[in-house]
């Protein structure tokens, strides 16, 4: 019988086919694997016996993993349950929450060299992140160097997440608010002065609040906030320095109407207000202004341009005054092309108008449709 074969390299444990350079122990240590020859390695915490290539045993992996995702747990409610003292806090943890790598933001724009002429440019709905992107850079680059103050009309942001429409796709909170953020900025960089109307979009976070929560719990968490708001677009807004938001007071009140404001003779609001019937929608809101424009203490209104409605029209009304409706900026929205038909197609475009010491030249006023030009990048 042949004597087996010494592994040359331990020199105690035999060959295990004539071919091999090393027993099978010396060759698992070799490549740092343990071979099931040799003994498992004990655990690092009980020190008792745990399985192949592990470093602790079963019982104690599942209280490290526990004691693990525990200590995750605590930090972050650590982190959410930190009161923020200043709005620059609130701010860099809203940056972390849109993904914000750094802020980009190059200040505010410096006013225009006044001529005796304020020029106004009336910013339709948006509803970030569905607007259109080529037909807003167009309408900055036009707009941008000869304007005085733009007003953006309403639903800046579409708050699609709770939307009560169904859903076509999904779009995160934080995704929606990213873009809302950026739009912003651009504005703030490119426009000497810019006043948002809070929409009815705008709105839905809460309105969703106060829907769901008691007035005490809405008073705790809007005083619990470092904006003190729970309307988003007003929080980003005081961010900006040019950027302020629609605060119209009420007489006789302490409370102050966002969804409508006053620049000299003219009204700019965004009314709950729909009809299928052209320029119905804006007679309506007309004559609620007319009968209540005491109790908003609103003087003779001479232009009235109105947002919510996604169309354009302009009527000459009543002996020297004008009616607007100024469309929109946004993509088709995938309930307008559902089985329940209903509604009228929306216009994509803007509003500019001209006024002289507060009084509204109506010759200025001029409708920009985008749908109409020829040539444009959105038609190829």
């Amino acid at each position: 019988m042949t004597k087996p074969r010494i592994c040359p390299v331990c020199k105690e444990r035999p060959l295990s086919v004539a071919t091999a350079t090393r027993c099978i122990q010396c060759y698992y240590t070799r490549r740092g694997v343990p071979s099931r020859a040799l003994p498992n390695a004990p655990c690092i915490d009980c020190g008792g016996p745990c399985s192949k290539r592990a470093t602790r045993c079963f019982k104690c992996s599942r209280l490290y993993q526990r004691s693990e995702a525990k200590a995750q747990h605590d930090e972050a409610d650590a982190y959410l349950r930190q009161p923020l003292r200043t709005y620059d806090e609130a701010w860099a943890r809203w940056q972390e929450c849109i993904h914000q790598a750094r802020d980009r933001y190059r200040g505010a724009a410096k006013a225009r060299t006044p001529d005796g002429r304020t020029r106004v440019l009336v910013v339709p709905d948006l509803h970030v992140p569905f607007h259109e992107p080529e037909m807003l850079a167009a309408m900055l680059a036009r707009e941008s160097k000869r304007t005085d103050l733009a007003v953006l009309i309403g639903d800046v942001g579409d708050c699609y997440s709770l939307s009560r429409f169904s859903k076509h796709e999904r779009v995160p909170y934080a995704d929606e608010w990213a873009a809302v953020t950026l739009i912003l900025e651009t504005f703030s960089e490119l426009l000497p002065a810019v006043r948002i109307i809070v929409g009815n979009h705008d709105a839905r976070l809460r309105k969703a609040l106060a829907a769901q929560l008691t007035p005490d719990m809405v008073d705790a968490i809007t005083a619990m906030t470092p904006s003190g708001t729970l309307c988003p677009i007003t929080a980003l807004a005081r961010r900006f320095e040019n950027v302020s938001v629609a605060s119209h007071p009420v007489p006789g009140t302490t409370h102050a109407i966002d969804w409508l404001t006053v620049v000299g003779d003219a009204v700019l609001a965004h009314p709950e207000k729909y009809s299928r019937t052209p320029g119905a929608a804006l007679r309506a809101f007309e004559e609620w202004l007319a009968d209540n424009s005491d109790a908003l203490g609103l003087d003779a209104i001479r232009l009235l341009v109105m947002g919510h409605t996604h169309t354009l029209a302009v009527l000459p009304w009543r002996a020297s005054s004008m009616l607007v409706e100024c469309g929109c900026l946004c993509k088709t929205a995938g309930y307008m092309t559902q089985a329940k038909i209903g509604g009228r197609p929306q216009r994509r475009g803007y509003v500019t108008f001209e006024q002289v010491d507060g009084r509204t030249d109506l010759n200025s006023v001029k409708l920009h449709w985008f749908d109409v030009e020829d040539g444009a990048p959105w038609q190829r």
